[in-house]
């Protein structure tokens, strides 16, 4: 039963961010931030063994979002996102292979985001929102793995 309550929550945060991110091209801090401690915390009870895995994770995927903030202009409310996604796939029996799936469904995701928009638009260089990616990747191993 807390497993279901549990993937409403995360699936009812993540529409109401992707939601944001489509309409207003940002991630509020008010709703990516509280995420990383919420995270931790299912994870602790629900399988500690996999808390050293997840937190190393979540640092790994923020310091990538920084280098992208960088180099790619990845908005920094992405950045500040991908350390609770890691978080919350690893709460699995093998949190590698989520956290691999997460990783290639947000750059198909990404990748078939950006072309349609530049389709519709023709404009390369408009913002394309990478929130819902990043979410749609978590939600599809959250979901069928």
């Amino acid at each position: 039963m807390l497993d279901s309550i549990y993937l409403c929550a995360v699936i009812t945060w993540a529409v109401a961010l992707a939601r944001i991110d489509f309409r207003e091209h940002r991630l509020p801090d008010r709703l990516t931030l509280p995420a990383i401690p919420i995270a931790l915390g299912f994870l602790a009870v629900k399988r500690p063994e996999n808390l050293g895995f997840a937190v190393t994770a979540a640092v790994v995927a923020m310091v990538a979002g920084l280098v992208a903030h960088r180099i790619a202009d990845l908005g920094l409310g992405d950045v500040k996102l991908v350390p609770s996604v890691a978080i919350l796939v690893s709460n699995a029996q093998n949190p590698a292979e989520n956290l691999a799936e997460w990783l290639v469904g947000m750059a198909i995701l990404g990748g078939i985001h950006a072309a349609i928009h530049i389709s519709i638009t023709r404009d390369r260089h408009s913002h394309i929102p990478f929130g819902p990616a990043i979410l749609g990747g978590m939600l599809s191993v959250a979901i069928v793995g």
